[in-house]
């Protein structure tokens, strides 16, 4: 299958892929300057001899490179605790850890960066220290691409220190404006820097929809739940995608559910459903102060997910910092030394999950607890 074409859900044009996405605007959609995911993707010529393989495949050759950072094919295992026992539940955990920087994020990264090597560009922009940008320093530096990397200037010195690869770090006055001047900048620099906005670039989303066919090859069955995570969205938004590829060339005959982990507080898509807003973001005002990276105040891709839980392919997960603690302190395998807080709050929202749930086959996602990139 050749992903040929990208649609703006908002004014229905179509564009000729690849095609950078920072080039079309809705401007009255814009948080900070930062636009919401309104890209759907056009496909044609199905492969119906290997649908698989074609569903993740670049429209056009990749260059070649000599790249040392190695990602996918991460462990999938077996997870016994009382809980699935009692109830006849098989839980198994998706260990996104051994990946080069210790984030699923890093299955975007290939297609990403071949995505900025196509537009012409020799440098990629990105906002933020966390995961994605680690992922993002860390390839751009194997794929000889100069990387600018935009955070406020009171960021944590651990946090620092995992985008010291960088090739220039901007230090801004506040989390927000630190959005502001990376865009101001990659407009700025439209024709020589990559926009590099993983939150909603649709080359990056193909790459992590590898995890989903990883975990149906290596289960050898349709699980019923996958829970993810959710920070940005763009991870809950790629395995649906990925899934309902596979279940539209018949490679597994149901769709599972994706639970959407989030911080209570700091939950936007959640809160913003409940609320009946159906627009392309919405905000929450007072975001909790958490410790957790899960606490978010938005979510750009905030109607995507909405409209798979009007779907019933998604629903909601939401745990609290105490239930999150609570965990750790019944912790009995050292969860809490080998993985950071993201899978510390999907760990908590499995326990909270599976008393409810009978013959049920669930799979967590993890990630790492350094993510240094070394």
């Amino acid at each position: 299958m050749r992903l040929l074409k990208l649609r703006c859900r908002v004014c229905n044009k179509e564009f000729k892929y690849p095609f950078e996405q920072i080039r079309h605007r809705h401007e009255d959609l814009e948080l900070d300057l930062v636009p919401p995911n309104f890209w759907d993707i056009i496909e044609e010529d199905t492969d119906e001899k290997n649908p698989r393989s074609s569903l993740l495949e670049y429209p056009f050759a990749k260059e070649s490179y000599n790249i040392s950072l190695k990602v996918g094919n991460t462990r999938l295992f077996r997870y016994l605790s009382n809980k699935d026992n009692i109830n006849n539940n098989l839980v198994y955990l998706k260990d996104e850890s051994t990946n080069p920087t210790g984030s699923f994020k890093d299955r975007g990264m290939d297609n990403l960066m071949n995505d900025v090597r196509h537009s012409g560009k020799k440098q990629i922009a990105v906002v933020s220290c966390g995961s994605g940008a680690i992922a993002v320093v860390n390839f751009a530096k194997e794929y000889g691409i100069k990387s600018h990397v935009f955070i406020h200037k009171n960021v944590e010195k651990s946090s620092l220190k995992a985008i010291e690869k960088a090739d220039k770090i901007h230090f801004s006055e506040t989390f927000i404006s630190s959005y502001e001047d990376y865009l101001k900048y990659s407009l700025k620099h439209i024709d020589d820097c990559y926009f590099g906005f993983v939150n909603t670039n649709v080359a990056y989303m193909l790459g992590l929809g590898s995890m989903s066919y990883e975990i149906i090859r290596d289960l050898r069955q349709v699980p019923d739940v996958i829970l993810i995570p959710c920070g940005s969205g763009m991870d809950i938004v790629a395995q649906n995608f990925a899934l309902r590829q596979m279940y539209k060339n018949g490679i597994i005959d149901k769709i599972p559910k994706i639970g959407i982990v989030e911080l209570k507080g700091g939950n936007p898509i959640e809160t913003g459903y409940q609320k009946g807003e159906k627009g392309w973001l919405f905000i929450i005002d007072s975001p909790v102060d958490s410790k957790t990276i899960l606490s978010n105040d938005t979510c750009f891709n905030y109607k995507k997910i909405v409209d798979m839980v009007d779907r019933d392919e998604a629903f909601f997960l939401s745990v609290s910092d105490e239930e999150i603690d609570k965990f750790i302190e019944q912790d009995k395998d050292d969860f809490v030394n080998r993985y950071d807080y993201t899978s510390l709050s999907v760990m908590a929202a499995l326990n909270k999950y599976l008393p409810s749930q009978k013959n049920k086959t669930i799979v967590a996602v993890l990630t790492c607890k350094n993510r240094n990139g070394g």
